[in-house]
């Protein structure tokens, strides 16, 4: 069976549709994704429980169809399935996607409250007869990106730090000081990594100045996801960097503040997060983020 998997949204949005499309995979089917060229593309890949292929949804033939281009035309034909899983509150994007498939499964894309978002968002697969309970594996990635990958791995030492002091929003950042301080408590005078993208420039100048700093900017998602899945510790805030860590399998600790971490938490086998107390990543202490980071090095050695 053919399934269309719609979602719009940022990075970790997307990443939290890992569950739903593996579960689709071990039951037999293909997935194609529906979702923002930009970040989608993440969830195409080599792996047995990966989506088979992306259209762009925010391409100018994705908008021309949206404005009301004939149901017949070419973008209309690529997007018909046995099946689409419509998580969306677009009620144009849900009356489009209506006469492309026998059978459309809707669903907000926003959890209740205290709901895990991975889980809420693949619960809809089960009337297709897939079971969206077990754990997403992690990305497999292609020889290509993994070489990718290697040409920064090479600069680093096995088991090595990585940090990404960004987010999409200020609000949601650990101070630079945080970062920092971690940094000198765990490096011990080796290289580590530093992930900036576009909108992370003033969160990464300090810290790009520290002694053993190995940047990593602006890769491609699915060679940084290459790149993360070697580190022996990631730490991130609430960020789609984050859930890409995780996603690839990394030790990853997730600092989270203003967004609630039990329904956005990134999705991996070694995950751990620590919440702020009031809401406000000021106020995170650097102590609880140390400890936290030492149970999670240590889980990941045992």
């Amino acid at each position: 069976m053919d399934v269309l998997v719609v979602r719009s949204g940022a990075l970790g949005d997307v990443l939290l549709l890992r569950r739903a499309v593996a579960a689709l995979r071990r039951a037999g089917h293909r997935a194609h994704l529906l979702a923002p060229a930009g970040v989608g593309g993440v969830l195409v890949g080599p792996g047995a429980e990966e989506a088979s292929r992306l259209t762009a949804l925010d391409g100018a033939p994705a908008a021309a169809w949206l404005g009301g281009a004939p149901a017949g035309s070419a973008f209309a034909r690529s997007l018909r399935a046995d099946a689409i899983l419509a998580l969306t509150r677009s009620v144009d994007l849900r009356t489009r996607l209506g006469g492309l498939a026998p059978r459309v499964l809707e669903r907000d894309p926003s959890p209740p409250p205290g709901t895990d978002a991975s889980r809420w968002l693949a619960a809809p697969v089960s009337a297709l007869g897939a079971d969206p309970v077990p754990d997403p594996p992690v990305l497999a990635f292609t020889a290509h990106e993994r070489d990718a990958a290697r040409a920064i791995a090479d600069r680093l030492p096995r088991g090595f730090l990585a940090l990404h002091p960004g987010s999409g929003s200020a609000a949601k950042n650990w101070p630079a000081d945080g970062f920092g301080a971690l940094v000198r408590s765990r490096v011990a005078g080796r290289r580590w990594l530093l992930v900036s993208g576009p909108a992370d420039e003033k969160g990464t100048a300090r810290l790009a100045d520290l002694p053993g700093a190995v940047l990593a900017r602006d890769l491609p998602l699915r060679v940084l996801g290459a790149l993360l899945g070697q580190a022996g510790l990631y730490v991130g805030n609430d960020s789609g960097v984050t859930h890409l860590a995780a996603a690839a399998g990394a030790p990853t600790l997730a600092l989270f503040g203003p967004t609630a971490a039990e329904t956005w938490a990134p999705v991996g086998p070694l995950v751990e997060v620590v919440s702020s107390l009031d809401g406000t990543m000021e106020s995170l202490e650097l102590e609880r983020v140390q400890e936290a980071a030492a149970r999670l090095v240590e889980g990941a050695v045992e």
